[in-house]
């Protein structure tokens, strides 16, 4: 189960943040072959955030997935930077991403764990 969590300084209004969520998810669905039904996206706009000084539109991503390899994360940042470039217009060197692969035995889904 994919989970993408976005935190971005842009003040964005409700239909337009699940417009992009839901976007995103398509996007993550695809890039990982998997099915967006696993996908899980959650959105914080409006954050109160500073990169190198300024508050120039950013967005910091946390990415988990299951079985995530470190060959994939390269493409995934090139599609996740588009995305937001695309999207909300944010130029991509104000885009931070952390990528996690969890243990099986450390994510739980309908009570019980992966592992």
């Amino acid at each position: 189960m994919p989970y993408v969590k976005i935190q971005t300084n842009w003040d964005l209004s409700g239909e337009r943040q699940r417009t992009l969520s839901k976007k995103l998810s398509e996007t993550v669905a695809t890039a990982l072959g998997k099915s967006q039904q696993y996908v899980m996206t959650a959105l914080e706009t409006g954050v109160e955030m500073n990169l190198g000084g300024t508050d120039d539109p950013m967005v910091y991503v946390e990415f988990k997935s299951l079985g995530l390899q470190t060959s994939q994360t390269g493409e995934l940042s090139h599609k996740l930077c588009a995305f937001f470039e695309e999207e909300i217009h944010v130029k991509q060197d104000r885009i931070y991403i952390v990528f996690d692969s969890p243990a099986p035995a450390l994510w739980g889904w309908n009570g019980k764990t992966f592992g």
